[in-house]
């Protein structure tokens, strides 16, 4: 059985050589001998979610392809191995999706980059006229997960002032820990698979920005609309902070990208 479940997964995998450099003969090999806790083998070793996910996976390698040339790339592989269920899979998404993003507006440095005089990491380092800035991404899927009880950990419940609170705590903890204080910082969210558009955010942005000086502003990517999301066709949204230690860095990088975004805290 548990060679069958070895041979099973290798075939799928080995037909994507970039995902197969994270998720090789080795790992698969101890996955399936104790339990497959891997997001992406759980579901491929499923009859029933086995379908969609071969379907998810040339989309997902060329989203690797995309990035496999820049500094740090290698550091995906830790979180994508460790990720065990949808919301910590579409966490790392996010992540490469928003480091994508970056990459396309030619502001992409590295990837996972080691903080400047404190142990740790951020989740990307962009450059923008040699100033370097350090960005922290999170899905909203995430955010649910880590605030809520085990017992209500639904979207529906979002709309409690409640909720926006254990988000704006989470987000301090999270920012103060991955973006250091002496550099421009950007937090970037990502609810293209989530119910949670700019209305929300713009609560937590409103508690959040005053608190942390280091962040220029809150980019949000997403899908209001019907159908499958696109990241070239989706609205965003930028959240100001006009309390910013850096404001001619924001307001450089926002007209190098031109986009306008909403000034919180005026």
């Amino acid at each position: 059985m548990e060679n069958e479940c070895y041979q099973h997964l290798r075939q799928i995998i080995s037909e994507f050589p970039l995902l197969y450099q994270f998720l090789d003969d080795d790992f698969i090999k101890k996955q399936c001998q104790s339990e497959l806790k891997n997001y992406i083998l759980k579901r491929l070793n499923n009859e029933v979610s086995s379908h969609d996910i071969r379907l998810y996976l040339p989309s997902f390698e060329k989203r690797l392809e995309g990035l496999v040339s820049v500094k740090g790339y290698d550091r995906l592989g830790s979180r994508l191995r460790g990720a065990s269920d949808w919301d910590q899979h579409n966490d790392i998404e996010a992540q490469i999706d928003i480091t994508l993003w970056f990459k396309r507006k030619n502001l992409l440095k590295e990837i996972e980059p080691k903080l400047p005089c404190r142990e740790g990491y951020s989740d990307i380092l962009l450059s923008f006229l040699q100033q370097d800035i350090y960005c922290e991404t999170h899905s909203f899927q995430s955010i649910i997960k880590s605030i809520q009880p085990e017992e209500s950990k639904t979207e529906k419940e979002w709309d409690e002032l409640k909720g926006i609170k254990w988000a704006v705590r989470h987000l301090l903890k999270e920012t103060s820990r991955q973006l250091p204080q002496d550099y421009p910082g950007i937090l970037a969210l990502d609810a293209t698979k989530s119910v949670k558009f700019a209305y929300d955010v713009r609560f937590i942005a409103e508690r959040l920005l005053p608190q942390r000086p280091q962040v220029i502003f809150i980019a949000l990517w997403s899908w209001e609309g019907n159908g499958e999301p696109s990241w070239d066709m989706i609205p965003n949204d930028f959240f100001v902070n006009s309390k910013s230690k850096f404001p001619d860095v924001g307001k450089a990088l926002l007209g190098h990208l031109g986009l306008k975004g909403e000034i919180i805290g005026v």
